[in-house]
Protein backbone atom coordinates (compact mmCIF):
# COMPACT_ATOMS: atom_id res chain seq x y z
CA UNK A 1 0.00 0.00 0.00
CA UNK A 2 2.86 2.39 0.81
CA UNK A 3 4.45 1.67 -2.56
CA UNK A 4 1.17 2.43 -4.35
CA UNK A 5 0.82 5.70 -2.44
CA UNK A 6 4.43 6.65 -3.32
CA UNK A 7 3.75 6.01 -7.01
CA UNK A 8 0.57 8.09 -6.77
CA UNK A 9 2.43 11.02 -5.15
CA UNK A 10 5.28 10.81 -7.67
CA UNK A 11 2.82 10.73 -10.59
CA UNK A 12 1.10 13.93 -9.45
CA UNK A 13 4.37 15.66 -8.55
CA UNK A 14 5.83 14.98 -12.00
CA UNK A 15 2.60 16.00 -13.67
CA UNK A 16 2.56 19.31 -11.80
CA UNK A 17 6.21 19.88 -12.65
CA UNK A 18 5.47 19.30 -16.35
CA UNK A 19 2.78 21.99 -16.33
CA UNK A 20 5.05 24.43 -14.50
CA UNK A 21 8.02 23.87 -16.81
CA UNK A 22 5.86 24.15 -19.95
CA UNK A 23 5.76 27.92 -19.44
CA UNK A 24 9.57 28.01 -19.18
CA UNK A 25 10.27 26.16 -22.43
CA UNK A 26 10.92 28.07 -25.64
CA UNK A 27 7.92 28.49 -27.91
CA UNK A 28 9.79 30.34 -30.70
CA UNK A 29 10.31 28.05 -33.67
CA UNK A 30 11.55 28.65 -37.23
CA UNK A 31 10.17 26.32 -39.92
CA UNK A 32 11.74 25.89 -43.35
CA UNK A 33 9.25 24.55 -45.90
CA UNK A 34 8.23 24.45 -49.53
CA UNK A 35 5.61 27.19 -50.13
CA UNK A 36 3.14 24.75 -51.75
CA UNK A 37 3.31 22.01 -49.12
CA UNK A 38 -0.11 21.56 -47.50
CA UNK A 39 0.98 19.20 -44.73
CA UNK A 40 3.70 21.68 -43.68
CA UNK A 41 1.03 24.36 -43.34
CA UNK A 42 -1.08 21.97 -41.26
CA UNK A 43 1.91 21.22 -38.97
CA UNK A 44 2.54 24.96 -38.53
CA UNK A 45 -1.14 25.47 -37.60
CA UNK A 46 -0.84 22.58 -35.14
CA UNK A 47 2.17 24.31 -33.53
CA UNK A 48 0.30 27.62 -33.32
CA UNK A 49 -2.71 25.87 -31.78
CA UNK A 50 -0.31 24.66 -29.05
CA UNK A 51 1.02 28.15 -28.30
CA UNK A 52 4.14 28.19 -30.46
CA UNK A 53 5.32 31.38 -32.13
CA UNK A 54 6.17 30.24 -35.66
CA UNK A 55 8.40 31.98 -38.16
CA UNK A 56 7.77 30.25 -41.47
CA UNK A 57 10.44 30.51 -44.16
CA UNK A 58 9.40 29.38 -47.63
CA UNK A 59 12.16 27.92 -49.78
CA UNK A 60 12.23 25.99 -53.02
CA UNK A 61 15.34 24.17 -51.78
CA UNK A 62 14.45 22.87 -48.32
CA UNK A 63 17.10 20.15 -48.77
CA UNK A 64 19.81 22.83 -48.67
CA UNK A 65 18.49 23.85 -45.23
CA UNK A 66 18.46 20.21 -44.08
CA UNK A 67 22.08 19.83 -45.18
CA UNK A 68 23.09 23.13 -43.53
CA UNK A 69 21.42 22.08 -40.28
CA UNK A 70 22.90 18.56 -40.29
CA UNK A 71 19.77 16.46 -40.84
CA UNK A 72 20.83 12.96 -41.95
CA UNK A 73 19.43 12.14 -45.39
CA UNK A 74 17.79 8.94 -44.13
CA UNK A 75 15.74 10.99 -41.62
CA UNK A 76 14.48 13.58 -44.09
CA UNK A 77 10.85 14.65 -44.12
CA UNK A 78 9.09 17.55 -45.83
CA UNK A 79 9.93 20.41 -43.44
CA UNK A 80 12.75 21.29 -41.05
CA UNK A 81 12.51 23.47 -37.95
CA UNK A 82 14.84 24.97 -35.38
CA UNK A 83 13.91 25.65 -31.75
CA UNK A 84 16.22 26.66 -28.92
CA UNK A 85 19.32 25.30 -30.69
CA UNK A 86 17.75 21.98 -31.70
CA UNK A 87 16.69 20.78 -35.15
CA UNK A 88 13.20 19.28 -35.45
CA UNK A 89 12.64 17.36 -38.68
CA UNK A 90 9.21 16.38 -39.93
CA UNK A 91 5.86 15.82 -38.26
CA UNK A 92 7.00 15.79 -34.62
CA UNK A 93 4.40 16.26 -31.86
CA UNK A 94 4.60 19.21 -29.47
CA UNK A 95 4.87 16.68 -26.66
CA UNK A 96 8.07 15.27 -28.17
CA UNK A 97 9.43 18.78 -28.80
CA UNK A 98 8.74 19.64 -25.17
CA UNK A 99 10.43 16.42 -24.02
CA UNK A 100 13.49 17.43 -26.06
CA UNK A 101 13.55 20.93 -24.55
CA UNK A 102 12.89 19.75 -21.02
CA UNK A 103 15.53 17.02 -20.85
CA UNK A 104 18.02 18.74 -23.21
CA UNK A 105 19.85 15.61 -24.40
CA UNK A 106 23.22 16.05 -26.09
CA UNK A 107 21.82 15.60 -29.61
CA UNK A 108 21.65 17.74 -32.74
CA UNK A 109 17.93 17.18 -33.07
CA UNK A 110 14.98 14.84 -33.44
CA UNK A 111 13.15 13.62 -36.52
CA UNK A 112 10.07 11.78 -37.69
CA UNK A 113 11.29 10.37 -41.01
CA UNK A 114 8.85 10.37 -43.91
CA UNK A 115 5.23 11.28 -43.39
CA UNK A 116 3.50 8.75 -41.09
CA UNK A 117 -0.30 8.86 -41.15
CA UNK A 118 -1.74 10.23 -37.92
CA UNK A 119 1.16 12.52 -37.06
CA UNK A 120 0.42 16.26 -36.74
CA UNK A 121 -0.30 17.57 -40.22
CA UNK A 122 -0.76 14.05 -41.61
CA UNK A 123 -4.16 13.27 -40.09
CA UNK A 124 -6.41 10.87 -42.01
CA UNK A 125 -9.50 10.50 -39.84
CA UNK A 126 -8.81 8.02 -37.03
CA UNK A 127 -6.03 6.21 -38.94
CA UNK A 128 -2.65 6.10 -37.23
CA UNK A 129 0.58 4.39 -38.20
CA UNK A 130 3.07 3.40 -35.53
CA UNK A 131 6.28 5.38 -35.87
CA UNK A 132 9.50 6.28 -34.12
CA UNK A 133 10.96 9.68 -33.36
CA UNK A 134 14.68 9.45 -33.94
CA UNK A 135 17.42 11.52 -32.33
CA UNK A 136 20.53 12.36 -34.30
CA UNK A 137 23.98 13.64 -33.47
CA UNK A 138 26.62 15.77 -35.20
CA UNK A 139 28.61 12.75 -36.29
CA UNK A 140 25.73 10.86 -37.91
CA UNK A 141 24.75 8.61 -35.00
CA UNK A 142 21.00 7.93 -34.95
CA UNK A 143 18.92 6.27 -32.23
CA UNK A 144 15.30 6.03 -31.10
CA UNK A 145 14.17 9.03 -29.04
CA UNK A 146 10.63 7.74 -28.46
CA UNK A 147 8.29 5.19 -30.07
CA UNK A 148 4.65 5.84 -30.85
CA UNK A 149 2.97 2.46 -31.23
Amino acid sequence: MKALFAVFVLYFALGSMAYATDDLLSKDIVVYKNPECGCCKKWINYLKDHGYIVTSIDTRNVYAEKERLGVPEKLAACHTAVIDGYVVEGHVTTRDIERLLLFRPDVKGIAVPGMPVGTPGMERGDSREPYKVMSFYDRGKVEVFVSHE
